[in-house]
């Protein structure tokens, strides 16, 4: 049986009309970065000023830890901005199915490649708090290094106090998600609100492919059935 269920915020349980993935890039751009979107893709879920520093450089841009900070700062002035004067919304369906899950007993993470100060900015906007919508939520600076390790998983399971892989599932909207899924050994959930298809996702290996997190709670995987596919 399932015991707790982990889910990624932006694209996965959380619209914020991709402003954080324009904030991200024109982060960089504005440093006279260029890559494709292909290459921006790979980045997308990860851990934010580590994506910086990398699409910095990938981009062509000779950066020196001085003037990543100063991308990394631009970037969580600008996105504290426009989710200050236009908060994300729950996606469709989400609250409803986090209350379910809940009902049931299981645990609730919310992992993210934001800073805890961003993370808790848009949780006040939204209502929802931990010990209430949610069990904890990891911050992508809470934890040696964001996804694709594992370490936010990790982190998520030793403070609700599971133990057991088998136990846990983590949903995700990118590449990231499901490779972070993987490392950790638990059950990875590849979620179509985001970016990629469901034919990415076959081909990332995810081991269940849904429509929305809202659809969840009429999964089988919520009994431990690692074999309930992604068909």
């Amino acid at each position: 049986m399932i015991e707790l269920a982990i889910f990624d915020m932006a694209g996965t349980t959380i619209d914020d009309r991709d402003e954080v993935y324009r904030v991200l890039r024109e982060a960089t751009e504005r440093h006279g970065a260029r890559y494709s979107d292909e290459v921006f893709q790979q980045w997308m879920g990860t851990e934010k000023r580590w994506a910086i520093e990398n699409l910095l450089r990938i981009g062509g841009v000779d950066a020196d830890e001085a003037f990543i900070d100063q991308a990394f700062a631009w970037f969580l002035d600008e996105l504290r901005r426009t989710y200050t004067q236009n908060p994300p919304a729950p996606l469709d369906g989400i609250e409803p199915a986090l209350r379910e899950l809940r009902g049931r007993g299981i645990k609730i993470g919310l992992t993210t490649g934001f800073s805890r100060e961003i993370a808790e900015l848009i949780l006040g906007s939204l209502g929802w708090a931990e010990g209430g919508t949610i069990d904890r939520l990891v911050a992508g600076d809470e934890v040696p290094a964001g996804r694709p390790e594992p370490f936010l998983i990790q982190k998520t399971m030793a403070d609700l106090g599971v133990q057991a892989t088998a136990a846990v599932i983590s949903a995700g909207d990118t590449a990231s998600d499901i490779e972070s899924a993987r490392r950790a050994g638990v059950t990875s959930i590849g979620v179509l609100t985001g970016h990629l298809t469901r034919a990415e996702f076959e081909d990332l290996g995810a081991e269940l492919i849904i429509d929305s997190v809202a659809v969840l709670p009429s999964h089988a995987v919520l009994t431990g059935d690692r074999a309930g596919g992604n068909r």
